[in-house]
Order: C-alpha cells, then sequence, then structure tokens
C-alpha cells in the first residue's frame, strides 16, 4: 500500500493580508486629509483671499499713479519749454536793442569824423541819409495833412484803424511787393493775405524766400519796405539780406499804428 507524501500541505499566501492592509492605509489616509480639510480656519482663507485682493487694487494704483508721474513730468517740461521759449523772446529783444543801439553809436562817431576836405566815409551799408529819411518822412506828412484836407472838404471822416500807404515818387513802371517792418518782425503782403516772419527766421524762411525769388524774376519787379517806428532794426537786416540775394527794394515810412491800407497802389494808373 503506497504511504502519503509527508510534504504535501497546503501552502499559505499572505496575498489577501497585504491587500486588506493596503486597503486600511489608503482608507485611513482619506480620513486624516479629511479631517484635515474640516480643520481648517475659514478666516484665514478669507483673509488670504482679501490679501490677494488688496495686492491687485495695490497695482493698479501703483500704476494709476506711475501715469500720473509721467503726465506730471510732461506738464513740467512743456511749462519749462514755453518760458525758455519767452526768456529767449525777451534775450532776443534785449540783443536787437544792443545791436540798434551799438550800430547808431558807430554811425555817430563815423558822422563825427568827416570832414570837409578829408575822405568821405561810406555809410551806405550801416545806416540810412538822416537827412533822406527826414526828407521822405516831411513829403509823407505833408501828403497826410493833404489827405486829411481833402477828407474833411468832403466831410467825410477818416479811417482811424488804417495807415494809408502813398507812393513816394510816381509809381508807375514798376511792381511792388510790400513787407511792413515792425520790432521783432516782418510782415509780407501779398493781395488780402498776410504772412508774418521773425526777424531772427528771416534767412530760413521758405515765404521770405519765395518773395525775393518773385521779386528778382520779375523784371519789373521792387521789394518795398514799409517801416514802422521801431522797425528800423528789422528793415536794416531784411535790407541787407535782400541786397545779398541781388533784389531791387526801396523803402517808405510808415506813420501811425494802424492797420497797412495799400489801396492806392492797388488803382490801375491811366496809360
Amino acid at each position: 500500500m503506497a504511504k502519503r507524501s509527508q510534504d504535501g500541505g497546503d501552502d499559505v499566501s499572505l496575498f489577501p493580508f497585504l491587500s486588506v492592509l493596503a486597503c486600511v492605509i489608503g482608507t485611513l489616509t482619506m480620513i486624516i486629509a479629511a479631517v484635515a480639510v474640516q480643520a481648517l480656519d475659514n478666516d484665514t482663507v478669507d483673509q488670504a483671499i482679501k490679501y490677494e485682493e488688496k495686492k491687485a487694487e495695490l497695482a493698479e494704483t501703483d500704476a494709476a499713479l506711475a501715469k500720473l508721474n509721467a503726465e506730471l513730468k510732461k506738464k513740467e517740461a512743456q511749462l519749462k519749454s514755453e518760458q525758455s521759449a519767452e526768456q529767449k523772446k525777451l534775450a532776443d529783444a534785449k540783443k536787437r536793442l544792443a545791436e540798434l543801439l551799438a550800430k547808431f553809436d558807430e554811425a555817430q562817431s563815423k558822422l563825427s569824423q568827416i570832414s570837409l576836405d578829408g575822405p568821405k566815409v561810406d555809410l551806405a551799408g550801416e545806416a540810412e541819409s538822416i537827412k533822406e529819411m527826414e526828407s521822405e518822412l516831411k513829403s509823407k506828412r505833408e501828403k497826410i495833412a493833404q489827405m486829411e484836407k481833402e477828407i474833411a472838404d468832403r466831410k467825410l471822416p477818416p479811417k482811424e484803424s488804417e495807415v494809408s500807404i502813398l507812393p513816394g515818387g510816381s509809381g508807375v513802371g514798376f511792381d511792388p511787393t510790400f513787407i511792413e517792418c515792425d520790432e521783432s518782425r516782418i510782415v509780407i503782403h501779398d493781395g488780402a493775405k498776410t504772412t508774418p516772419v521773425r526777424t531772427n527766421e528771416l534767412n530760413t524762411n521758405p515765404d521770405f524766400a519765395k518773395a525775393l525769388a518773385e521779386v528778382k524774376a520779375n523784371p519789373k519787379g521792387s521789394l518795398v519796405f514799409l517801416i514802422r517806428d521801431d522797425g528800423l532794426s528789422t528793415y536794416w537786416s531784411a535790407r541787407n539780406f535782400a541786397r545779398a540775394k541781388g533784389v531791387k527794394n526801396g523803402k517808405l515810412p510808415v506813420i501811425g499804428d494802424g492797420r497797412i491800407d495799400l489801396s492806392y497802389f492797388k488803382k490801375k494808373t491811366p496809360e
């Protein structure tokens, strides 16, 4: 009779025990996590949310403040620029006055050195002849007095806001282009259009250059400077520039502060 094998007993497997242990550990972990989440302080969460909101508002405020600072700096720069421009105008006016006084003193000095028997000093490029200016002023005053008398005889009220410019000679045989000269600028008269040009911009202004070119290109063209009481220095600068360009020019004094009236030159001269 065969014997039963002595080592034929059942083997013990540990797999079910490990599975149960892993499940228990996972369950305990989930329970601990749930308890920890429930234990969180709601006030702390709210404070964290408010902190983030305040942080975002602070960032927006900083951006707005930076923008305002940039605008303020821009305004300050603009104000400084305007102030500098006004200071430059004042400095230019003082410089022009100093130049005018220097030219006047120089002309007086040269006139005092002229003798009857000695050589004559050429002052054509320095200043206008005083006698010539006085003669022209006297002639213009006489014409203005004559016009006022005619107006009074006709019982027509004079135009107080206008200064009539009368021809210094015959006024025939040339096409005038008028340029008004005052203290700090010239004004180009082109029909009903007027174009102001500052004295320190004469050599760069395209409108003045165009006017000079048109007068020079016209065989009958002539530049006529209308000199205000305070525009003698400006006239010298503009005249010297015109002469350098080879442009024929003349001058007429303006008596009064009213608007320039060029109607006498616009009338057609009978042939």
